[in-house]
């Protein structure tokens, strides 16, 4: 599976992740669950995505960088959720929205990460006789 196919459906995962949050939060949703169970599938795309972007040859760093960066965010994430479930503290609260921005952002620069290296790929691979 290509990482560009991983990058887009974490994507996708992330904006559901989003849309559950908030219905959490206007008390649409009384239960976390369909939000947690989100979350773990979130963090189990980023960590295949870490997983190839590790093992691509030829290495192609800034990639390995953000995917490094999205499952530390991701982990941050998760207890963060756990921490103001528990507590209904807003600070952290705010906290763990802004982090969720962030891993709408790595997700997005990903996706078109990727495409650009499958481009590049594309482009420096010979010709087929």
């Amino acid at each position: 599976m290509k990482v560009q196919l991983l990058f887009r459906l974490t994507g996708i995962l992330v904006f559901l992740q989003i849309a559950l949050g908030g219905l959490l939060t206007f008390d649409f949703v009384q239960t976390p669950v369909p939000h947690i169970i989100t979350g773990f599938a979130v963090l189990a795309f980023a960590i295949a995505i870490l997983v190839m972007a590790l093992t691509l040859k030829p290495p192609f760093k800034p990639l390995r960088g953000l995917s490094i960066g999205l499952v530390a965010f991701i982990v941050l994430q998760i207890i963060l959720g756990f921490y103001t479930y528990s507590t209904d503290n807003l600070a952290v609260a705010w906290v763990h929205l802004l982090v969720a921005v962030g891993i709408v952002g790595m997700v997005t620069a990903g996706a078109f990460m990727s495409m650009r290296l499958d481009y590049r790929s594309r482009e420096q691979s010979p010709a087929p006789s």
